[in-house]
This record gives structure tokens, C-alpha cells and sequence, in this order.
């Protein structure tokens, strides 16, 4: 029997049984940098695992047993569960033992003996324990933060695949990482660079694209005089990852970064998104237009064709069955390698940025992808962007996989109200427009620069 013993503080506990989901989040940031300017210096703060920022995030379900002295694990054969236990502090062993594969996330859970791991699946640690021994075969990967203190030994079993890098870890980039506690309840993760005096920008990232997608923008951008903020949205990078599906809407999506907005003091910054973020930067201008300046819309449409080859892929997979789509991996709760491979595939030859890319790709959970994926799809603002008063730019790529030239006439013809619309096509980039080469990088960066500058 395998026991939490009498100290057992528990803030937050999921361990649910729900068949159709057997995965839980990737961890969230731990690494925080200090900040030099007064408003951010207030709105931000460092993740300090505290029960008052996290016991909200989450609720109690599923079968298990919980009394004062304790939490036991492992006897009742979890099936198709969550394990996830967060700011917790166990005084002996703990022991995961199932025989049905699923992630075990432990965030801030600090152990005062030994952490073994006998099920299938990812895991995801951040604290402390004396040895922890992961004997399950698979080719997942363990992912150990940079906070984890190990006083013994990792013991790793056959097939298991090790790793204690973040996708963050592999490029060296001009910005500073950092994090806010939002009004949404969301934990946030963000980079910012470039001068404190500086015009605020905020880019935001595409489905499971991360801050890596604007690593190579934002710091040109800050040599060009801007305030540059890189969110990452839910489920993605280091920012947290609920578990429930209506989580994931593009209307809560930017109802966190205008909380963010609101949290650093942002005043009426320019939004720049792409693909999935430039609907996320639609519904800013259509719902929190008080709060932006312009937009900048990047590989973007007025809604989303299923009926395109790109997204047909994405949904039902190939004729070989090398990939089933992405709803098609629930028993798993992993995408195959040859599904990242095309996703992530790149023409930058930025052998950092593409490492990065796919580490990120990697790490983003089953069930985010799946849940973002829907979202995705079920965009459509035919009838909605006559609400837009904002200035538009709009970026194209020429061969643009998703959204072809008769969608961005579309798009134009939508915007009857914007106050200005502003359309570049960029001849020979694809769809990821702003880091297909070394010579997008500066092509994007200069159409953002002038659209701002041109609205002084």
C-alpha cells in the first residue's frame, strides 16, 4: 500500500477516471525574471507555488480515497485517469502504480522520501524527493524542471526517454521570461523585450507555435524601438493547461490577454497574430477594442474551410494510417512522430529555432492539441468583422497552405468599418509567413514597424 502520511498538505487534487482523457498538464513557469519598470514590477510577480494562486485552477472527481492521515495511491488500479497533484507536500513515499498509460504531473510537490513511478506515460516533476525511479517502457519523455531537486538518483526503465531541457532551453534569445497571475485565473507565461519607453507590441502565437515562432521577430522589433510581448496561450509553453475543453474558445483565449493588458498597464498596445492568434487578435478588436491599437493579422481569413486539404489532413489523417487525426488518440494520449514532423516541418535554416519548434510541439499535451484543434476549426467571423473600428494590416503568404487568395479578399471585404486596411502578400512564404527564412523575418518585421510608425 502505498501512503501519504499524516503532514500531507493538499491545495489542489485531481485524480479523475474519465475514459475519454487520461493525460493531465505540462508543467508551468518556474523561472521568472525580475522586472525594472514600476508597472510591470507590480503587476507581475514570481511563481511561488502558492495554494491561493492554484487551488481555483482545478476541482476534486473521480474515485479515491482522501481522509486526514492521508492519500493512498496505486492499490486501486487507476484506469483511464488524471493524476495530478500540485503544491503538495508528501512525508514518505509516493508511489504511482497502474496499468493503463497516462501523464502524472506533479507540480511543486515535495517528497520526503522516494518518487516511483510505475505507469506508462509522460511525467512531468517539479520539487523534490530523495530518488525517483520511473520503471515504466515506453519512449514517452520524463521531464524533469530546472527546480527539481533530486538527492539520489534517477533510475530510468527500458525504452524510457530522459530529458531535463525545455523547449526554452534550446535557443538563446534577446528576451526576458516572466510570468502574471491573471484575473481569469490563468498563469500566464511571457517574454518581453526591448526598451522600457518603448511602444508596446504584443504578438501572439499560433495553435501550439509557443513563444518560439516569434523568437526571431520580437527582438528585431526591439532594435526598431518597441516594447515587445510575447504571450503564450493557454496550453502551450510554460503558461497553465486546464483540462476542460470549453477552456479553450477563442473568446477565452482573449479574454486573457486583455486581462493581461489590463494586469502589465498596457497602453492601447498594437496586437500582431498568427493564424490562430490572428483570431485570437480579432476577437481583442471586436471585444476589447478599448483596450488595442491596431492589428496585424499574419497567414489569417474570415474563418476557417474544412474543406481544405491542410485542415482535412489535420482532422482525418492520412490514407496509409501513419497519422488517424488528431482526435484519434485518446487511448495514447500522443500524436505520432510523423505527425510533428509535417507540423513542425520548417524552412528556417535556423537549426536552434527548429530544434526549439518541435521540442515545443512535443510538449504541448494530447489533450490541449486536441481542444485547440477544435477551437480552431470553428472559427468564423464572416459576419462579425463589420464590428472592427481598428486600423488592419493583413500578411500573406503567397503559398499559404490554409488560407488561399480568394480568402483574403474575403477577409478585406469583411473589414467594412475598420478605420484603415493595409494588405501585403509576401511572394513564395507559406503559411508560417514571419519564419520561413531569414529574409521573411525582416520582410515581417518591416511591415509592422512602418504600419505602426504610419499611424503617428
Amino acid at each position: 500500500m502505498n501512503i501519504f502520511k499524516n503532514r500531507t498538505k493538499l491545495s489542489t487534487i485531481i485524480l479523475a477516471s474519465v475514459l475519454s482523457l487520461s493525460a493531465c498538464s505540462d508543467d508551468d513557469s518556474n523561472s521568472v525574471a525580475a522586472s525594472s519598470e514600476d508597472h510591470e514590477n507590480h503587476s507581475t510577480e514570481e511563481h511561488s507555488g502558492s495554494t491561493d494562486e492554484h487551488s481555483h485552477h482545478a476541482t476534486e472527481s473521480g474515485d479515491h480515497k482522501s481522509a486526514s492521515s492521508g492519500l493512498t495511491l496505486g492499490d486501486e488500479n487507476i484506469k483511464d485517469g488524471i493524476i495530478f497533484l500540485q503544491d503538495t507536500t508528501i512525508d514518505g513515499v509516493l508511489t504511482v502504480n497502474t496499468s493503463t498509460p497516462g501523464a502524472t504531473v506533479l507540480k511543486n510537490v515535495k517528497i520526503t522520501g522516494n518518487l516511483l513511478i510505475k505507469r506508462a506515460g509522460r511525467v512531468d516533476f517539479s520539487g523534490s524527493a530523495d530518488v525517483v525511479h520511473v520503471g515504466s517502457s515506453n519512449t514517452d519523455v520524463y521531464a524533469f524542471e530546472d527546480v527539481a531537486q533530486v538527492n539520489g538518483h534517477h533510475f530510468m526503465g527500458k525504452n524510457n526517454t530522459f530529458t531535463t531541457k525545455r523547449f526554452s532551453d534550446y535557443q538563446e534569445v534577446d528576451w526576458t521570461e516572466k510570468a502574471a497571475h491573471l484575473s481569469t485565473g490563468i498563469h500566464l507565461s511571457y517574454t518581453v523585450t526591448g526598451g522600457e519607453k518603448g511602444t508596446p507590441v504584443v504578438l501572439i502565437h499560433g495553435l501550439a507555435d509557443g513563444r518560439v515562432s516569434w523568437s526571431q521577430v520580437a527582438p528585431q522589433l526591439a532594435k526598431k524601438g518597441y516594447r515587445v510581448y510575447v504571450p503564450e496561450l493557454r496550453g502551450n509553453g510554460k503558461t497553465d493547461k486546464p483540462i476542460e475543453e470549453s477552456a479553450y474558445s477563442i473568446k477565452d483565449l482573449a479574454k486573457d490577454i486583455a486581462a493581461f493588458i489590463d494586469k502589465l498597464e498596457l497602453k492601447k498596445p498594437h496586437v500582431v497574430g498568427h493564424s490562430f492568434g490572428s483570431f485570437v487578435a480579432q476577437e481583442l478588436s471586436i471585444s476589447y477594442a478599448d483596450k488595442i491599437g491596431s492589428i496585424t493579422l499574419i497567414g489569417s481569413a474570415a474563418s476557417v474551410e474544412k474543406n481544405n486539404a491542410t485542415i482535412d489532413w489535420l482532422l482525418n489523417g492520412t490514407d496509409d494510417k501513419s497519422f488517424d487525426g488528431v482526435y484519434a488518440y485518446d487511448s495514447t494520449q500522443k500524436l505520432p512522430d510523423s505527425f510533428y514532423e509535417k507540423w513542425g516541418n520548417s524552412t528556417n535554416l535556423d537549426k536552434d529555432f527548429q530544434t526549439a519548434l518541435l521540442e515545443h510541439l512535443h510538449q504541448v499535451p494530447y489533450y490541449a492539441w486536441k481542444f485547440l484543434v477544435k477551437s480552431f476549426v470553428a472559427v468564423d467571423n464572416a459576419k462579425r468583422l463589420s464590428s472592427i473600428s481598428s486600423n488592419v494590416q493583413i500578411i500573406w503568404g503567397s503559398k499559404d497552405a490554409l488560407f488561399n487568395e480568394k480568402s483574403q479578399k474575403t477577409l478585406q471585404d469583411g473589414l467594412t468599418k475598420a478605420k484603415k486596411v493595409v494588405f501585403h502578400e509576401v511572394e513564395g512564404a507559406d503559411h508560417n509567413t514571419h519564419w520561413g527564412s531569414a529574409a521573411d523575418v525582416e520582410t515581417v518585421t518591416s511591415y509592422i514597424d512602418g504600419f505602426i510608425k504610419d499611424q503617428k
